[in-house]
Order: C-alpha cells, then sequence, then structure tokens
C-alpha cells in the first residue's frame, strides 16, 4: 500500500510535468500531440524520437498517447534506400530533427524501431479493439513486417547498414544503448543484438496476430509464428555466452561482445516464460546481481572492458529501464529482480524525472545519487516510469 501511495504521487508530478515537452506534429489534415524525448535546463535537447515514443508509450498505456504516436511512426516509416541517413523501405524512424555525425545523418539509426512500432500497434488492438487505425496505417505495417523478414538470417535478426546502401550508419550502434559498444569502435557489420532479437521475437508474435486484421501483410499467421519461434530458437542457442553463462550483448563478424549487461534482464519483458529454460533464467538472476545498486539495475557491471560507473550505457542508471526490467521479471516470477528495479522510486523522489543517474560503488556515501551533466533533467519515457510501475503493483 505504501508503495502505491509514492508511485501515485509520483503519477501525479509526472503528468503536471509532461507538459514542457509536448509538441505538435501536422499530420494529414490534423494535428498530432506529440512529445520531446527530453531537455536539459529547460531547453530541448532530444526533440521527437521514435523509439522513446514508442516506450513511453507502452510503458503509460494511454490509448489517446499511442493513437497519436503509432500514426507519427507510421507516417515516417522509411520507403526508400538511403546511406546517408540509414533509412531503408519498413525501417522506423529514429530522430525526426536532423542531426549529423561522422558525414551522415541519424535519422534512420534504430533496428529496434520497428520491432517496438508492430508490438506496440498488436497492444493497442488488443487494448481498444480500435480497427480502424489499424486499417488506417495498414501499408505501414505490412512495410514494417517485409522489414522484418529481409533481416531475419537463419534465424538471427540482423542488422547491415548495406540494406540502406551504405558501410556505417552516423551512430556507432544503432540499439537503444547506441552511444557505443564495449570493446568496439565500431561493430562490424552485419551485427545482432541479443536484447533486439528477443523483441524481434515479440514482433513476430505481434505481426501474426495483425494478419487478420492487415490484408497486406505477405504471410500468413502460422508462418510468422513460425519466425517467432525460430528467433527465439537463436537467441538460446547462438547468442548466448558459455563462460560467463548470460546472452551476449552482440555478435558481430569479430565475434561475440559478451558482457553482464542490462540487456539481459531488459530482453525479459518481450519473452513469453516458455521461451526461456529454468537454467537460463536462473543463470541470469544470479548474474543480474553484478548489476544491481541502491538505485536500480546499472546497464553494465563492473569489472568488464570499458565500465565506467558514470559511463552513458556502461555502467550509468536508466531509470525507465527498471521499469522494464520490472515488468519482464514480474512475467517470469523474479521476485527478487523486480524488487531491485522498483529501487528507482527512491530515485525518482530524490531527484525528479532525469534521463540517468550515477551509483558509483566507491564513493563514501553509499547510495549517493548524482544527474550527470550529459544527462537530460528532463526525460520523457522516465516520466511514464510511476505508471508503468503502479499498474505491476496493482496488478499484483
Amino acid at each position: 500500500m505504501e508503495k502505491a501511495r509514492r508511485l501515485r504521487q509520483l503519477e501525479a508530478q509526472a503528468k503536471t510535468t509532461l507538459r514542457h515537452l509536448e509538441t505538435e506534429y501536422a499530420y494529414k489534415d490534423d494535428v498530432l500531440h506529440l512529445y520531446h524525448a527530453g531537455l536539459c535546463r529547460d531547453q530541448v535537447r532530444f526533440g521527437l524520437f521514435g523509439r522513446d515514443l514508442l516506450i513511453t508509450a507502452r510503458l503509460l498505456n494511454k490509448p489517446y498517447f499511442t493513437h497519436d504516436v503509432l500514426q507519427f511512426l507510421a507516417d515516417t516509416l522509411g520507403v526508400k534506400m538511403d546511406p546517408i541517413t540509414g533509412e531503408e523501405p519498413g525501417r522506423g524512424i529514429h530522430e525526426y530533427e536532423h542531426m549529423e555525425m561522422r558525414g551522415r545523418v541519424t535519422r534512420y539509426n534504430a533496428i529496434d524501431v520497428t520491432p517496438l512500432f508492430l508490438v506496440t500497434a498488436h497492444e493497442y488492438l488488443i487494448a481498444t479493439n480500435d480497427t480502424s487505425l489499424i486499417q488506417e496505417i495498414a501499408d505501414q505495417l505490412s512495410l514494417a513486417v517485409q522489414f522484418m523478414q529481409r533481416h531475419l538470417v537463419d534465424g538471427l535478426f540482423v542488422e547491415d547498414p548495406a540494406y540502406a546502401g551504405a558501410s556505417q550508419y552516423a551512430l556507432r550502434a544503432t540499439y537503444w544503448k547506441d552511444s557505443c559498444l564495449p570493446g568496439r569502435i565500431d561493430p562490424v557489420y552485419p551485427v545482432t543484438y541479443a536484447l533486439v532479437q528477443a523483441q524481434a521475437v515479440a514482433a513476430f508474435r505481434a505481426a501474426a496476430a495483425l494478419v487478420q486484421v492487415v490484408s497486406g501483410i505477405r504471410a500468413s499467421s502460422e508462418e510468422l509464428s513460425s519466425l517467432a519461434v525460430h528467433a527465439c530458437d537463436a537467441l538460446f542457442q547462438r547468442l548466448w555466452n558459455s563462460v560467463l553463462n548470460v546472452p551476449l550483448i552482440t555478435q558481430d563478424q569479430q565475434g561475440g561482445i559478451a558482457g553482464i549487461s542490462s540487456d539481459m534482464l531488459h530482453m525479459l519483458a518481450y519473452l513469453e516464460p516458455g521461451d526461456i529454460s529454468k537454467r537460463h533464467l536462473h543463470a541470469i538472476e544470479q548474474s543480474a546481481r553484478k548489476l544491481a545498486t541502491p538505485c536500480g539495475y546499472r546497464t553494465y557491471a563492473y569489472g568488464h572492458v570499458d565500465y565506467d560507473p558514470h559511463a552513458y550505457h556502461l555502467g550509468a542508471i536508466w531509470p525507465f529501464e527498471q521499469a522494464i526490467i520490472a515488468r519482464g521479471a514480474l512475467r517470469h516470477g523474479l521476485w527478487r529482480v523486480q524488487e531491485v528495479a522498483n529501487r528507482v522510486i527512491g530515485v525518482l523522489e530524490a531527484e525528479g524525472f532525469p534521463e540517468l543517474v550515477y551509483w558509483n560503488e566507491n564513493q563514501a556515501i553509499e547510495g549517493a545519487l548524482t544527474v550527470p551533466g550529459q544527462g537530460c533533467n528532463l526525460q520523457l519515457w522516465t516520466l511514464a516510469v510511476p505508471s508503468a510501475l503502479l499498474a505491476l503493483e496493482e496488478s499484483g
């Protein structure tokens, strides 16, 4: 009861604060109500991001929010090959605003947006039975399924700029931890991210269900369900590191990138209980202890190559990820993991709704928090954390 009370209070604060990120997007003869990804000292640092909007929609579970997000994703879905932006047919947008890096543009530098688009569309349909929106974006959903099929190579969901006619992307990694990969300057393409592999499993299942409503999908429900099983098998048979006894972070043409990462907990939210053996689940739960802090789970474990407690994606703690980890933990019965993820409640009470926080095990005061200068002081998907955790608390 006390936890629910604290979350309701945070949820009310988040709802009031959300208006600071609100913006409008012209869509056909209408206007969509969307939200910037982050503010730094009251200035927009990150604008419209496909991934951030979709994850926020899933965490909030508010149909009105998800409705506009799906329309935006459909309106900006890739339709052609572009080696500068990384665009290809069916590829979801990463960053709407023009951002140049390394002689390229980040606009379509995300491999996980398309699977998230399909998963979110399916969840919206289940929650609302609003077939009219699904029919409205049916062509884009069909294109997204083709993207998924094209990128599934012998069971592995692969990322490769060659699909866009390029040799690299503007970003050094193209899933949510997009600043860098441990031990690599750039991945040697093609590459498979274990977390995105799990998202692909969920996306193929979503596509299999959407076939009933979207007639343009060029595959049967049975065929798409079979691809989900194939991808799930590949996750644990070909992307599992037997030395650390955890999933690889990434596998590229140079080999596997191993390390104890929050990816292994994050991915559980996209898998069904029957997808993962008790042996694998137990191994993940045991390894997760090396990621646990008084503030939740850090992104990467102490002692691994390139680890730094103040590193953006290789040591810091991201509040939004705690909500996803808690959801996956509840789904798979990992109560201890859920308890650690719920520690983020104290972070939000102390710090507001920042992009990320640090916890350094060598600090004199245990549990001391600092909001890093490189992070946003207000982040969209962090605002969704109280609602997501409250829903889990009330579900039981």
